[in-house]
C-alpha cells in the first residue's frame, strides 16, 4: 500500500492533493503512456501560514521572507494558542516546532488530526531533534513534513513552492473528476430515459400517434444530450492518457494487500523494475519499502480507508540495486472504492543530493575538501567533551607552511592550489582514525588528536607531518621543497575550550618559526607571556607614528682604501616614552604582518632623504643615502610614484638615493620586478642587493636585474679566516660582482684582520662596528665634520 496524505477543503498545501478518479475512465486508458502534471509558475501568493514556536523570534527570518513571497504569516506560541488560532483563521499550512512549553509539537499535532475542523490542515514540523525515530514519530501523529533546524531558508521556500504547486494541481484534477462523475451520472440518467422510451415506445405508438411525434422529438433531444457527455467523457479521458503518457511522474496501481497491478515506465525506471517483473508479481509493496516504514505502513492504511486518500509526504524507497530512492508520494483509491487505488511518486533524488552538496560545503575547505574552521571548531569541542569525561588530553597542532607565499607568487595560483592538495593529502596519512585534519584557509592547516594520554605521542605525530611535509613535491611541472612549522597546545594544561586552545597553538607556531623553521614547539606559559608582549607591542606600534616615536640612525659606509665615509644606511629604531630605543629588527616582522610597514617605510624614505638634504646643504653633497625596501612596499602598485613625490618633495638628486632590496624579495614575481627595478634605475637611482648569499639567487637572474651593488651578508664576514666555507663563499662572491662588473659591499666588519682581507681580494667598501655602529643624525654629522678636517689637515 502507498504512503502519501491529503490537502482538501480547496486549500493550498505543502503537498499534492490527489483526486478520486473514475474507475471505469482509469481502467480504460491505464495501460497507456504515464501521467504528466503542469506545475504553476507560483504557489505561494494569497496562502496563509501558521508558524508555532515558543520564541517566534527564531523564525522571524523566515516570517520576513515568506511575507515578501505574497504569504500571510500568522504567529502563535504555545500548543493551545496554536489550536485556538487555527480555528480561527483556518490557515492551509502550519510550521510546528516539537519542543514547547505545555504541550509539546507532537501533542499539538495529534489534537489537530483528531479536530473535525482542523484534521486536513497539513503540518510541518521545524525542530533541532534530527534523529530518524523523532521523525517517523512526526509523521505518526499526523504530520507531512520535518525540516531539521538549523534549516537553510532557500530549502524551506523550495518544499513550499513545490508542495503549493503539487496541490494546486490537485485541485484541478479533482475538479475535472467531479465533472467526469456528474457527466458519467447523466450519461446514467439518460440511459435510464432511454430505456423507458424504448419500453413504452410500442404502447405509445398505438394510443397515440400524436404522441409519437413528440416522442421522437424528446429522444432526439436526450440522444443530442448523450453525445454531448459521451464527447465531454473522451476529451476527460483524453486529458488522464496525456498526464500518463508524459512519464514525467511515476504512478502505479495497487491493491490492499500489498500487490502492484499496473505502473507506468517512470515508477518502473525510479527503482530499477521492468514491466515483465511486474506482470510476473515480482514488484509489491512490501518489497519497495524498507523495513522501519512497517508501523508507518498500518497507520497509512487506516488512514486511506477512512478518507479515501493520504497526503503526500516524503519516504524512501528500495531500488531493485537495494539502495535507497527519496521520493514524494500520495495515493487515493479509485472511485472511491477501497478496492483498488493509484499513487503518484515524485523522484527527490537531486533535491537531496544538492541538499547534501549544500551541507558538504557548508563543512568543508572547497579546495581540498578538508573540513574548514566551522566543522573543526565542532569536532574540536566534541573531543574536548569526551577528554573531559574520560580523563584524556586533546592536542590541537597549528601548522603553518614556510614560505608558501613566495611559492603561489613566483610560480602562479594554479601551482600552489595544487601544492595544498598534496600537503592536505600527506597530512591525512599521518594521523590515526579518529584524528582530524582540517584547513583553516591559506597555508594553515590544524590537526587535532583526541584520547591523548602521553605528550610523546603528539611530538611523534608532529615529527611524522614534519619528515612528510619534507620530502619534494611535484607539482604541475615543478618540484617543490616547502617546510612547516607546528605549534602544540594540549587540553587540559593550555586551554579548556576551542578558542583558547586555537590560540595558544598559534602562539607556539609563531615559535617555532622564530626558531629557524621547519620544527616543532609546545606551547608554553613563557611563550604567553610573549604572546602577551608581542599583543602589546602590535598596540603600541599602531599609534608610534602619531606620536612620533620613531627616529633614523645611520651607519657609515666607507671606502676601504681611503677610509672615507660616501654613504649613510639609514637604520629605524623606536624609541618608547621611558624605555631604550627598539630596533627594526625587534618589529619589522610585526609591522609587516599588521600592514604598518607600509606607512612607516614611506616615513623612513622621506626623513631619510630630508636629512640627506640637510648634509648636502652642509656642503656634503657626494653623501648617498641608502634605505631598505620592505617586499609589501615594494610590491605596492603605487610604489614608483611614491618614489618620486619623496624625491620631489626632499630635492636630493636620484643618483644618491640607494635603494637594499634583499634576494627573496627579486625572486618573487620575478618578471614584474625587472621592469619595476629597470624604471627605477631610468630615473637613476641605485640598486643594492643585500644580505647577498642567505637567498636563492642564480647568476642567470642577476644579469637580469639591473642592479649596481651586492652587500655581503654579515654572517659570512664574521667567518673570514675562521670558516673555510664561509672564505672561500666571500672570495668567489666577490670574484662573480667583478665578473658581473658589480659593486660590492662588506656587512659587519669588526676587525682589522677582515679589511685586509676584503682589501686583498677586490672589495672596495664596507661597513660594521670597526668604522661606527649606528648613530643619530646628530651624531653621524659629527662624523662627516671630523672626516672633513682629517682631509683639511
Amino acid at each position: 500500500m502507498p504512503i502519501g496524505s491529503a490537502c482538501t477543503n480547496g486549500h493550498v498545501r505543502l503537498y499534492i492533493q490527489l483526486p478520486f478518479i473514475n474507475a471505469a475512465a482509469v481502467h480504460r486508458h491505464r495501460r497507456e503512456a504515464p501521467d504528466m502534471i503542469h506545475r504553476p509558475a507560483s504557489a505561494l501568493q494569497g496562502q496563509t501560514i501558521m508558524m508555532v514556536d515558543d520564541t517566534p523570534a527564531n523564525l522571524g527570518v523566515l516570517a520576513h521572507v515568506l511575507e515578501e513571497h505574497g504569504l500571510t504569516v500568522v504567529v502563535a506560541q504555545d500548543g493551545e494558542e496554536a489550536l485556538a488560532r487555527a480555528e480561527r483563521v483556518r490557515p492551509n499550512l502550519i510550521l510546528l516546532d516539537v519542543m514547547m512549553p505545555g504541550i509539546d509539537g507532537f501533542a499539538t499535532c495529534r489534537r489537530l488530526k483528531a479536530h473535525a475542523q482542523l484534521r486536513d490542515i497539513p503540518v510541518i514540523f521545524m525542530t533541532a531533534l534530527a534523529e530518524n525515530s523523532d521523525k517517523v514519530r512526526g509523521f505518526e501523529v499526523g504530520g507531512v513534513d520535518y525540516v531539521t533546524k538549523p534549516f537553510q531558508i532557500e530549502e524551506v521556500l523550495a518544499r513550499i513552492n513545490t508542495h503549493l504547486t503539487l496541490c494546486q494541481v490537485q485541485r484541478r484534477l479533482t475538479e475535472q473528476n467531479e465533472k467526469l462523475q456528474k457527466e458519467v451520472a447523466l450519461r446514467r440518467q439518460i440511459e435510464t430515459h432511454l430505456q423507458t422510451a424504448y419500453d413504452q415506445l410500442e404502447e405509445r405508438v398505438a394510443q397515440r400517434t400524436d404522441e409519437l411525434a413528440r416522442a421522437n422529438a424528446q429522444l432526439t433531444a436526450e440522444i443530442n444530450e448523450r453525445m454531448r457527455a459521451e464527447n465531454s467523457l473522451r476529451k476527460s479521458e483524453a486529458r488522464i492518457r496525456r498526464l500518463v503518457d508524459a512519464n514525467i511522474i511515476g504512478i502505479y496501481f495497487w491493491t490492499p494487500d500489498g500487490a502492484l497491478t499496473e505502473a507506468n515506465d517512470a515508477f518502473l525506471n525510479l527503482l530499477g523494475y521492468t514491466q515483465q517483473e511486474l506482470r510476473d508479481g515480482k514488484v509489491r509493496i512490501e518489497q519497495i519499502s524498507p523495513p522501519e516504514y512497517a508501523t508507518l505502513f498500518k497507520r497509512e492504511e487506516e488512514e486511506i480507508r477512512r478518507t479515501g486518500s493520504l497526503q503526500p509526504f516524503e519516504k524512501e524507497y528500495l531500488h531493485k540495486d537495494g539502495r535507497r530512492v527519496p521520493v514524494l508520494v500520495g495515493a487515493v483509491f479509485l472511485n472511491g472504492g477501497q478496492d483498488e487505488g493509484v499513487a503518484f511518486v515524485l523522484d527527490l533524488s537531486q533535491h537531496k543530493e544538492a541538499e547534501e552538496r549544500i551541507r558538504y560545503m557548508a563543512d568543508h575547505d572547497a579546495l581540498t575538501g578538508l573540513p574548514n574552521r566551522a566543522l573543526l571548531q565542532d569536532r574540536l569541542q566534541q573531543a574536548l567533551a569526551h577528554a573531559h569525561r574520560s580523563r584524556t588530553d586533546v592536542a590541537v597542532l597549528f601548522i603553518d607552511l614556510d614560505y608558501f607565499k613566495h611559492i603561489n607568487d613566483s610560480l602562479g595560483h594554479q601551482v600552489g592550489d595544487s601544492l595544498l592538495r598534496s600537503v592536505a593529502t600527506r597530512l591525512q596519512q599521518c594521523v590515526r582514525e579518529g584524528d582530524s585534519v582540517a584547513r583553516l584557509g591559506g597555508d594553515e592547516f590544524v590537526l587535532t588528536l583526541p584520547l591523548i594520554t602521553d605528550s610523546a605521542d603528539v611530538a611523534l605525530v608532529a615529527q611524522k607531518a614534519l619528515n612528510a611535509l619534507d620530502a619534494p613535491f611535484h607539482c604541475d611541472g615543478h618540484e617543490l621543497h616547502v617546510s612547516a612549522s607546528i605549534g602544540i597546545s594540549m587540553y587540559p594544561d593550555d586551554g579548556h575550550d576551542v578558542e583558547t586552545l586555537m590560540r595558544t597553538a598559534d602562539t607556539a607556531m609563531y615559535h617555532a618559526k622564530e626558531n629557524g623553521r621547519g620544527n616543532y614547539q609546545f606551547f608554553t606559559s613563557a611563550l604567553n607571556r610573549a604572546a602577551q608582549r608581542r599583543l602589546a607591542m602590535s598596540n603600541s606600534l599602531r599609534h608610534a607614528l602619531a606620536r612620533n616615536e620613531f627616529t633614523l640612525f645611520y651607519q657609515p659606509q666607507v671606502e676601504l682604501e681611503s677610509g672615507t665615509i660616501f654613504s649613510a644606511e639609514a637604520l629605524l629604531r623606536w624609541r618608547q616614552p621611558g624605555q631604550t630605543p627598539i630596533t627594526c629588527s625587534e618589529f619589522v616582522t610585526l609591522a609587516e604582518e599588521t600592514g604598518l610597514i607600509l606607512p612607516i617605510g614611506e616615513w623612513v624614505l622621506r626623513e631619510a632623504c630630508l636629512q640627506l638634504k640637510r648634509w648636502h646643504e652642509l656642503g656634503y653633497t657626494n653623501l648617498v643615502i641608502a634605505v631598505n625596501l620592505s617586499a609589501r612596499q615594494f610590491f605596492q602598485p603605487n610604489f614608483l610614484g611614491t618614489i618620486r613625490n619623496i624625491l620631489d618633495d626632499s630635492g636630493i638628486p636620484a643618483s644618491c638615493l640607494d635603494l637594499e632590496i634583499t634576494e627573496s624579495m627579486l625572486m618573487q614575481r620575478s618578471e614584474d620586478n625587472v621592469a619595476t627595478l629597470q624604471r627605477l634605475s631610468g630615473m637613476g637611482i641605485k640598486l643594492s642587493i643585500d644580505d647577498f648569499g642567505t637567498g636563492y639567487s642564480s647568476l642567470a637572474y642577476l644579469q637580469r636585474f639591473p642592479v649596481d651593488a651586492l652587500k655581503i651578508d654579515r654572517s659570512f664576514i664574521s667567518g673570514i679566516g675562521q670558516d673555510s666555507n664561509d672564505t672561500a663563499l666571500v672570495t668567489a662572491i666577490i670574484s662573480m660582482a667583478h665578473s658581473l662588473r658589480l659593486k660590492v659591499l662588506a656587512e659587519g666588519v669588526e676587525t682589522p684582520e677582515q679589511i685586509t682581507f676584503l682589501r686583498s681580494h677586490g672589495c672596495l667598501s664596507a661597513q660594521g662596528y670597526f668604522y661606527s655602529e649606528a648613530v643619530s643624525a646628530e651624531a653621524f654629522t659629527k662624523l662627516l665634520r671630523q672626516q672633513q678636517r682629517t682631509v683639511d689637515a
